[in-house]
């Protein structure tokens, strides 16, 4: 007799953590409904309450529970009510299997971090009827309904009326710019003669003295661009977006000029280059030179056929 309640008081001993943990941690689960209809959405409630310091592990969620397959696990969801802290978890489940399923006891693992021992709680298992769709097997099987069309509103087209738009006036703004371009320099091209429009410049480039002034630099610019814009109009060469070489060899190609007189010009861009480049200072014979270079070279492209009308001119004015 002795031996037998030494015994019952050994296991009182050992289970006592047990039964003492039990008490700080309190599991439950449940479903919104315990009838679904086959293929359905089933909401789980899983439970806990427990008492601070108390960490709760849920079970990994897979792929099923039981004979459930796992649609969705929302997150958890903490709340504390004075000395306990509880957690919610909720679970979304479908079956396509009918008749009187079971959701299985979840086994929810925990730590007290007073005493740092692990334990668990079992919930209770849930049993669920699914229903399967009934079927008359006395009618005949009907075809599949065929896609339902839903009718267009106005709001679908507006995107793309508003993309066919601003398409247009882009197209437009574009061609309107290019038409006013094209006119613009049509006019200025026509009004005054490409060797003409270049000497004159030159002209009054050396009027305002401007190497001599200190203002090399300002002096170089204005000459090559007098230059380029005179060999793009005058020989249909695209100077201004050509480098100094470029224009060199396109004038040697088309052999607008004797050989010295493009070597001349080959050093004036040269010289023009390192000024406006590589802060070169040239000595006033080189600004000379350049500036006498760039009268020699339009007075020598001058067209024949411009040449004699401008002989004949002179002559019927006399």
């Amino acid at each position: 007799m002795k031996a037998r309640n030494l015994f019952c008081f050994a296991l009182f001993v050992l289970f006592l953590p047990v039964i003492a943990f039990a008490q700080d941690v309190n599991a439950k689960i449940w479903t919104d409904t315990n009838k679904i209809l086959i293929g359905d959405h089933l909401l789980l409630h899983i439970q806990i309450k427990a008492t601070p310091p108390t960490d709760v592990i849920f079970p990994e969620f897979k792929d099923s529970l039981g004979k459930f397959e796992i649609v969705r696990v929302n997150p958890l969801d903490t709340q504390k009510y004075g000395n306990a802290v509880q957690f919610d978890k909720k679970v979304v489940l479908t079956a396509f299997d009918t008749g009187n399923l079971v959701i299985p006891s979840l086994n929810i693992l925990y730590l007290k971090k007073n005493t740092n021992q692990f334990a668990s709680v079992l919930t209770d298992s849930i049993n669920i009827y699914v229903k399967g769709i009934e079927v008359d097997t006395t009618k005949d099987i009907k075809d599949i309904k065929g896609i339902i069309e839903i009718p267009y509103t106005f709001w679908d087209y507006l995107p793309y009326i508003l993309i066919v738009i601003g398409v247009v006036a882009i197209a437009y703004l574009f061609y309107f710019f290019l038409k006013r371009r094209k006119k613009t320099t049509g006019i200025e091209e026509s009004k005054v003669p490409p060797h003409i429009e270049a000497l004159e410049a030159l002209k009054k480039l050396d009027k305002e003295k401007l190497w001599q002034k200190g203002y090399v630099k300002d002096f170089h610019i204005q000459l090559t661009e007098i230059i380029r814009r005179y060999i793009e109009r005058q020989l249909s060469i695209a100077a201004l977006e050509m480098i100094s070489e470029e224009i060199l060899q396109s004038l040697e190609q088309k052999r607008v000029a004797d050989s010295a007189l493009l070597a001349k010009l080959r050093r004036s861009f040269e010289i023009s280059d390192l000024v406006k480049f590589a802060k070169f200072v040239p000595l006033p014979d080189e600004n000379a030179f350049c500036l006498k270079t760039g009268f020699e070279f339009v007075e020598s492209t001058i067209p024949k056929e411009t040449e004699s009308s401008e002989v004949e001119k002179d002559a019927g004015a006399k």
